[in-house]
């Protein structure tokens, strides 16, 4: 909303309230009326891009240009982290309530610090400190389509309505990254945004606690004006939750309740618009008046994994408060907001909000991670985004505040227990149809259907899926991709490519949307695709119809071989090739150690599917040699399963 908009909107209620009392005045009754509450729809945000380049030298001379930012992790012991690579002038802007700065993610330039300021009803802020939360694919499949345009950059900064922005960055050695700009969000305004709505709460379980019965009050996304059209579903999601972090906002705190749906408009269409997410980064966020808004989708039932502290994403929820409390003390609502959410989650997973939990690393750069990828460390399961990652966030003032969110949600959570019992889901795991020898544990078609049995209770069923290519790492069983949210029908069909491992699992949902627990359908690999064999010489390609995919590879040469590179967590290796009586035999070798030789000398002609497991799970180039001169050999397809 511009400012020439805001002045009509209050001398709009001026007038209706001058004209009530002169009403009143001269004796006129005026008859109460009850209006009908508005209706939430959604809102089309407006994005201003702004270009950052170099240092403008006018500027960094102006006193103050180079303070230390407000919200900065070291602001006692210095602030020069790195050197200035970007300066701007203060630049006024069109009207705007969020700001981020974003650059170009395939850049190998190491930002260290971003600083902004804005304009706010003709003052400039001081600097303000933003985190710089990286990839927000770090704990996820980074081929993922859904993150193809992503950027990387800051966290948002919230404001009472702006217009004019500087911006100020510094990196290791003074280079900025490409395609460095500030992002301003208009995220619009809604008649509904005075009234903000609460989504329905699911019926509980009549016999079980199911985690709904002490679920908060919720804005829903529908309710805040969630423009749907902006992204997509997150693609992953975590198995179970093991710890929620408390986040805060940079920016302003003098925010009206009124504005607060259209802050969360303005995140949002910064992680969608501006960032090239598929949705907004938190799965719930709490303003200072108590209310608490639906971030993510599916987070009221599912898990989608957040972007809430890089290489920390999966396994955890993440909750922002609205405002800066590095510099302003939280309200009771918001703390008590804040409790409630966490108690609601942890009794639904069973989390101690008063314990401890050992948290993997995930492979996250320029999330500021204080430990490095892989490594274990074990914090708070309710814990802040400073104590993973190098920030001031949630400010020094909310951060005091921890030990009381923790006892209250405790207290929240025990109490729900003495009522309803134990949180459990009121639908069992589904039963699977076995695979046949043809889905695993190879699936030799690119298409297959797995099957599962009814489940009592069941409103609908979710399928789910991790996979990697052979040269990957298979995801940690507490990461999965929702392959489908919603079906009622007992198979899924799936297309799944060459050089691909795959483990689907499928759950039942209750009808008052409760997860039940996951059942494996199948753990299966795909055969590699032949462009990814590394012949040596003396191998020909042969034509029949009796081949797997209509192809073999054929050699008489002894030591002969076929390599597969790169090969990552194998635990099977399958070669299919045809036989007879005059045939030879191959060795299987994984780094370079020979674990077993295949006899292609069978009494008739025919194909065979040798499958050898190894003694443990193995890393490295998976080698298939000849042995002896003389007699042939044909492969016509190699697998190699990681169960």
């Amino acid at each position: 909303m511009t400012t020439r908009t805001r002045a009509r909107a209050a001398l709009r209620g001026l007038v209706t309230t001058t004209t009530v009392v002169a009403l009143a005045a001269v004796g006129v009754v005026v008859p109460t009326v009850t209006l009908p509450a508005p209706e939430a729809h959604a809102v089309a945000p407006d994005v201003e891009n702004l270009a950052v380049r170099g240092v403008d030298r006018e500027a960094k001379a102006q006193k103050g240009a180079l303070s230390a930012p407000v919200g900065h992790e070291d602001e006692d012991t210095g602030h020069e982290d790195g050197e200035l690579a970007a300066l701007t002038t203060k630049t006024s802007t069109d009207d705007f309530l969020v700001a981020g700065v974003t650059w170009d993610a395939d850049t190998d330039a190491e930002v260290t610090e971003v600083a902004v300021r804005v304009r706010e009803d003709g003052a400039w802020t001081d600097w303000q400190s933003l985190g710089i939360d990286g990839d927000a694919q770090d704990d996820l499949d980074t081929s993922s389509e859904e993150f193809a345009d992503a950027r990387a950059g800051t966290e948002p900064l919230v404001s009472t309505g702006a217009d004019g922005v500087q911006v100020r960055v510094r990196t290791a050695d003074g280079a900025a990254p490409p395609d460095l700009q500030a992002d301003l969000v208009d995220p619009g305004t809604s008649a509904a945004d005075t009234a903000i709505g609460d989504d329905s709460r699911p019926a509980s379980s009549a016999d079980a606690g199911t985690g709904m019965e002490i679920r908060p009050k919720l804005v829903s996304r529908a309710a805040w004006g969630a423009d749907e059209s902006l992204g997509g579903s997150w693609p992953e999601y975590s198995k179970k939750l093991k710890a929620i972090y408390v986040h805060h906002t940079a920016g302003t705190n003098s925010y009206k309740e009124s504005q607060s749906a259209a802050l969360v408009r303005g995140i949002y269409a910064y992680h969608t618009k501006s960032r090239g997410w598929p949705d907004i980064g938190y799965q719930y966020l709490v303003d200072k008046y108590g209310n608490v808004f639906q971030g993510r989708k599916n987070a009221n039932t599912d898990n989608p994994v957040g972007a809430q502290a890089g290489g920390y994403n999966t396994g955890t929820v993440g909750v922002s408060a609205m405002g800066n409390f590095e510099t302003a003390q939280p309200s009771s609502a918001l703390l008590s907001s804040i409790s409630k959410v966490v108690a609601w989650k942890a009794y639904i997973d069973d989390v101690d909000t008063t314990g401890k939990v050992t948290l993997t690393t995930g492979g996250s750069t320029g999330s500021g991670t204080r430990a490095k990828p892989g490594s274990k460390v074990t914090v708070p399961t309710v814990l802040m985004h400073r104590t993973t990652n190098e920030t001031a966030c949630p400010g020094r003032y909310l951060a005091a505040k921890m030990g009381t969110i923790r006892s209250k949600a405790h207290t929240l959570k025990k109490a729900a227990i003495a009522k309803y019992g134990a949180s459990r889901s009121p639908v069992k795991a589904p039963t699977r149809v076995a695979p046949t020898s043809s889905q695993a544990p190879v699936q030799w078609s690119k298409t297959v259907t797995y099957r599962w049995k009814a489940v009592p209770g069941a409103a609908y069923y979710q399928v789910l899926s991790r996979s990697a290519r052979f040269t990957s790492d298979m995801p940690s069983t507490n990461n999965w991709r929702m392959v489908v949210h919603e079906t009622k029908n007992l198979s899924v069909t799936v297309s799944t490519s060459s050089n691909y491992s795959r483990d689907l699992a499928v759950r039942a949902v209750a009808k008052n949307g409760v997860r039940g627990p996951m059942s494996t359908l199948v753990r299966t690999s795909r055969p590699v695709h032949s462009n990814s064999w590394k012949l040596s010489s003396g191998w020909k390609k042969v034509t029949a119809s009796n081949y797997y995919a209509d192809k073999a590879f054929q050699t008489s040469k002894s030591g002969a071989t076929i390599a597969l590179g790169g090969a990552n967590q194998v635990r099977r290796v399958v070669v299919r090739g045809a036989t007879n009586p005059a045939d030879g035999k191959l060795q299987v070798l994984v780094g370079g150690k020979v674990y077993k030789t295949l006899d292609f000398s069978q009494p008739s002609n025919g194909s065979r599917v040798f499958s050898y497991t190894l003694p443990s799970m193995k890393d490295g180039t998976v080698t298939l040699r000849k042995v002896g001169d003389g007699k042939k050999v044909r492969v016509s397809s190699i697998a190699l399963v990681r169960w």
